[in-house]
């Protein structure tokens, strides 16, 4: 049995589309991203590019989907590294009530496991931008509203 090798891919910046607010109005995403790959059962690569003031909508990854954030992404994992800028990054079990805080400056790598709700903040004065990777694992139900 012979497997098919494939060649490195690369991905030019400035050939990928930008998706959200002020890009593709029919996109769900709250903030401008690029998507860079997409890779069955394994998960999503891009950047999120935020201006000073930008917010997310509030993001579940849980097991079962209670309806109260706007994008539910099922039981995975997410990881974001920032590039540039700062963010606020808010998380915990309440849509309504993110209890935990931490800032996030480039250089730091965030890990997301399931169970949480969080939302992200460009809370500097400079446009920011972060490289997230999304999990997928097989038969993942997403809902974005």
């Amino acid at each position: 049995m012979s497997e098919e090798i494939k060649s490195p891919k690369i991905v030019r910046e400035a050939e990928v589309p930008t998706f959200g607010p002020g890009h593709d109005e029919s996109h769900y995403i709250s903030v401008p991203i690029k998507q860079f790959y997409s890779l069955e059962n394994i998960g999503n690569v891009g950047v999120c590019m935020m201006a000073p003031g930008d917010e997310t909508v509030v993001f579940a990854i849980e097991a079962e989907d209670d309806g109260t954030a706007p994008h539910q992404y099922g039981p995975c994992d997410e990881f974001y590294y920032i590039l540039e800028g700062e963010f606020t990054l808010w998380w915990g079990k309440d849509a309504e009530a993110l209890d935990n805080s931490a800032v996030l400056k480039p250089g730091d790598c965030t890990h997301y496991p399931t169970g949480w709700k969080y939302k992200v903040k460009n809370t500097g004065d400079v446009p920011a931008k972060f490289v997230y990777f999304l999990t997928s694992p097989p038969g993942i139900v997403r809902r974005f509203d």
